[in-house]
């Protein structure tokens, strides 16, 4: 194995130039806010300031693609749910849940039982090649454990944003040979999840949380789960 070697000066110095004046200052001017020529006099300054075999290094150090690529990246710009001041469209809706009743899902752990009677519904999304998911597999469980009150029902979906086949003898094994997933597991084998919820929310990315409100069907909060416990809580005094 080659030996990694630290980054000189130099190195460093284009680092934090690239950082704050190319990455920082671009990554905000997409679409109709993009300028051009900001953006040509930006490079030019920026290969002036630097020996080109420093920039060489360091941009396959940061595996960057060339200059155009670079450019057409910051000119489409982000996905809008992940632009400021995004929301879903089925954040505050009432949505139809008869599709956890009648879709067609691989069972791996517990059942869906008392969903609809439950105060809160806490809906994930998952896939075990995600390391965040990883992360909180055992808040879940405390969860699901700890509070009667709310029902946890998890999707695994390994091809959400591909749409490939789920190697569901896989996903089992995986989920077995764990000791921190305690709450109902499902296998999204046909996409039922990820079309009926995932896609209409918009927010692509997991793990994701749904918090619903059963007795009205209303989607009170959507995102991470290291990041629901305030709205979860919220969500119960609301019913």
């Amino acid at each position: 194995m080659a030996a990694t070697h630290p980054e000189t000066p130099e190195e460093i110095a284009v680092k934090t130039d690239f950082r704050a004046n190319i990455w920082s200052v671009f990554q905000e001017l997409y679409e109709d806010r993009w300028d051009s020529e900001r953006w040509r006099i930006a490079i030019a300054r920026f290969e002036a300031a630097h020996d080109p075999a420093v920039v060489q290094r360091f941009w396959v150090r940061a595996k960057l693609p060339s200059w155009n690529a670079l450019e057409a990246q910051f000119r489409k710009g982000p996905p809008p749910f992940l632009r400021p001041g995004w929301k879903s469209p089925l954040l505050g809706r009432k949505v139809d849940l008869r599709w956890l009743d009648t879709g067609k899902f691989e069972p791996v752990k517990g059942n869906m039982d008392g969903w609809r009677t439950a105060k809160v519904l806490v809906i994930e999304l998952w896939a075990s090649w995600c390391r965040p998911c990883l992360a909180v597999f055992r808040d879940l469980s405390a969860l699901a454990q700890t509070r009667p009150d709310i029902k946890v029902i998890t999707f695994n979906s390994e091809g959400i944003f591909t749409n490939a086949p789920i190697d569901v003898t896989a996903v089992k094994a995986f989920i077995a040979a764990r000791d921190d997933m305690n709450y109902p597991i499902y296998i999204d084998t046909h996409r039922v999840a990820v079309s009926s919820i995932f896609q209409p929310g918009q927010n692509l990315s997991i793990p994701l949380v749904f918090i619903i409100t059963p007795k009205d069907g209303i989607v009170r909060w959507i995102g991470n789960p290291e990041e629901m416990a305030a709205p979860l809580e919220e969500a119960l005094r609301a019913v």
